[in-house]
């Protein structure tokens, strides 16, 4: 066997040399945003046009008078039935429009998968008291 020939890989003298990552254009940018922007519309358009919420009280509950109001203001509905009106009505939504306020500020701090994270459980509990207050009221 020849000592210049091995069963080890060849390590290269010189590490190769990354390419610098390609910019995408600005208008192939837009055109994306626009795209998938024009898909959630016609998502949400499709669940308020399938879905149907009736904005009376129930026949139950005849002596009780529930605000009415569409199924989009639905958490806090939901949250006002069951907690006084100056926490849900104001604390808790505006706590929560600070919040996605200043989460770009928070994805520079703790970085971008830690702030969709929050994003993502912040939507999901007001999504959740919205079907809530759809399947409960």
């Amino acid at each position: 066997m020849d000592p210049t020939e091995s069963d080890r890989p060849q390590v290269p003298l010189k590490a190769k040399e990354r390419a610098p990552k390609e910019r995408v254009p600005l208008i192939e940018l837009q055109v994306r945003e626009y795209i998938s922007t024009f898909l959630w519309l016609s998502l949400l358009f499709g669940l308020t046009a399938g879905v149907e919420v009736p904005l009376d009280t129930s026949p139950k509950a005849a002596a009780v008078s529930l605000s009415k109001a569409p199924w989009v203001f639905g958490s806090i509905q939901y949250l006002l039935q069951r907690w006084p009106a100056w926490l849900s009505g104001w604390v808790l939504p505006l706590l929560s429009m600070a919040v996605l306020l200043t989460l770009p500020w928070w994805s520079e701090k703790l970085g971008g998968r830690l702030t969709w994270i929050i994003f993502l459980i912040l939507s999901l509990v007001w999504v959740g008291l919205t079907f809530l207050y759809m399947l409960m009221g």
